[in-house]
């Protein structure tokens, strides 16, 4: 429908252009809601497996206590013995590979050891893996810790036997666990047991005769170890077998270490995450078990995400369109009737946006820093200058620039070198408390302060220098020190008719352009700054000054 009027085409172009956009909006907000819908049932699904799971890893160690416990209360516990109390706990817990006692034997003992074994099992001796996995009889060492009863025996029988001392890493967990008196787990490892890909973990919990309050103690009590063998998966698929959601793509990490390990996922290795599910990943820390650290990290699958999306924000886009549509047809029809009232609004427009132009301009205040700009400055300094003329007192200028500021840009980024400024200018404002005293922004690097009638701003300078040092804000590659400092020049007079104000800033510039080049991070100052004769400038180009403690 043709419109004779360009601008009020261009408006109606303009409002369906927005409320196009409003309309997007609208479904982007109900699709965000759903959104942070979806990573809350995450989270709370997630969270109620990882508790399942810390149910199940402490009901292991619950199983490993009662053990311990046997031996214990029993100085010379018999395979018969164990066997009872460790197939008790197998037939609640059949997700447990294997229930050991590790005792500790000297070289001294190893054939009565390896004697008494065969007469259980026929073929027993003390083995261990060759590098080429074969099982081999162990080799001669100081101490062993065999696998000397198991349970259940079936499907276990290579680890009979199996010496843990002939594994380096093993034997540090060993040790460690022995010391500490703590029940400790491995990293994921491959059992000796173990026929499929799956990984498991070893938990020691150490067993001693008698009392072992200290490290010494302990080493000379120690009598061996009761050991759980987990395979990782097993433990996993039994504790969330009963949580009841699906469609998770579930992970356990093993943050212990430098580097983190996957223990076990419930989906294929060269399984492709999708992107846009990537976002909704939610990782839950484990309560520690075995001294290490494992995280569930959680991400949806398609179908988890597409159970819980409605077609709420199509539907409501797709009505707000249609209400832009016809409120656009409506306004087209009242702009052809009211070419005036659209004149006079315009002229409002105008004259609101100058109002707002002119109150902008008059604004005093740096937009980074919030001191006062240089037209501020300015104006306040005009002001001073011609109070001290008619009072006959002192105006004294500080001058401040960040040493090495260039630098530090390069070194954290433009925004960092922003909030460094902000900072600085903070804390020199807090440091110049008089209500007459005025810290701006002088120029892109350079703070002033003007001090009217002040009888000491050498202190106040020094006391500024100090206050921006103990900030410690971070600069590595400053040639002063660690942290951000700062270079100030001070200059007093106390003007006459006689006296140039531009002069008067020149100098006092000069002034901090000699702290910079005296070595940076001071203050430097006259003497006579004070008892000067009225209209006189004082000279600093002596390298007279406060360099930092």
């Amino acid at each position: 429908m043709p419109i004779s009027n360009p601008q009020a085409r261009y408006i109606i172009l303009l409002s369906v252009s927005i409320g196009l956009l409003f309309s997007g909006l609208i479904g982007y907000s109900f699709y965000q809601k759903e959104t942070q819908a979806i990573e809350a049932d995450l989270r709370r699904d997630v969270d109620d497996k990882a508790s399942a799971l810390e149910r199940e890893l402490l009901l292991k160690l619950e199983v490993l206590y009662a053990i311990k416990g046997l031996f214990d209360s029993s100085d010379n516990v018999t395979a018969q013995e164990f066997k009872m109390l460790a197939s008790d706990f197998l037939t609640r817990h059949q997700d447990i590979q294997a229930l050991e006692w590790i005792p500790k034997v000297v070289q001294a003992q190893r054939e009565a050891y390896e004697q008494a074994g065969r007469h259980i099992y026929p073929e027993f001796e003390f083995t261990e893996r060759e590098s080429q996995g074969r099982m081999v009889r162990a080799s001669e060492r100081a101490v062993y810790y065999p696998v000397y009863y198991v349970e259940p025996v079936k499907g276990n029988e290579v680890a009979l036997g199996f010496d843990l001392a002939s594994n380096e890493k093993r034997l540090k967990i060993i040790n460690k666990s022995r010391d500490l008196d703590l029940s400790l787990a491995t990293e994921s490892i491959r059992l000796v047991q173990e026929t499929s890909d799956q990984r498991g973990v070893l938990v020691f919990m150490p067993v001693y005769d008698g009392e072992s309050a200290t490290q010494d103690k302990r080493r000379e009590k120690f009598v061996g170890f009761v050991l759980g063998v987990y395979r990782i998966g097993d433990m996993f698929e039994t504790a969330v077998r009963h949580t009841g959601v699906q469609g998770l793509n579930l992970s356990v990490i093993d943050n212990t270490g430098i580097e983190a390990a996957q223990l076990y996922a419930n989906f294929p290795p060269g399984q492709a995450q999708d992107k846009a599910l990537i976002e909704f990943s939610y990782s839950k820390p484990l309560r520690r078990f075995g001294g290490r650290q494992w995280t569930l990290v959680a991400a949806p699958t398609l179908g988890y995400v597409a159970e819980r999306r409605s077609l709420l924000p199509w539907v409501s886009t797709s009505f707000c369109v249609l209400f832009v549509m016809l409120a656009g047809t409506y306004v087209h029809a009242v702009i052809k009737h009211s070419a005036l009232i659209e004149a006079k609004a315009l002229e409002r427009n105008h004259a609101l946006h100058k109002a707002k132009q002119a109150l902008k301009d008059s604004t005093l205040i740096d937009g980074l820093t919030k001191v006062a700009n240089r037209r501020q400055f300015d104006t306040q300094f005009e002001t001073e200058w011609l109070r001290a003329i008619r009072d006959g007192s002192s105006l004294s200028l500080i001058m401040i620039e960040i040493d090495h500021f260039k630098s530090f840009r390069e070194d954290y980024g433009n925004c960092a070198g922003d909030q460094c400024l902000k900072d600085v200018a903070k804390e020199l404002s807090n440091t110049s408390s008089r209500k007459s005293d005025l810290v701006a922004r002088y120029s892109g690097e350079e703070i002033a302060i003007l001090l009217p009638n002040t009888e000491e701003p050498a202190i106040l300078a020094d006391k500024c220098r100090t206050n921006v040092e103990k900030l410690y804000i971070p600069h590595k590659n400053s040639a002063v020190a660690e942290y951000v400092t700062i270079s100030l020049g001070v200059l007093t007079i106390i003007p006459t008719q006689r006296c140039d104000p531009d002069d008067f800033i020149s100098r006092t510039i000069a002034a901090l352009m000699g702290a910079k080049e005296s070595g940076n991070n001071r203050v430097i100052i006259g003497d006579e700054a004070i008892q000067a004769n009225q209209g006189e400038i004082l000279d600093f180009k002596s390298t007279k000054g406060h360099a930092p403690e």
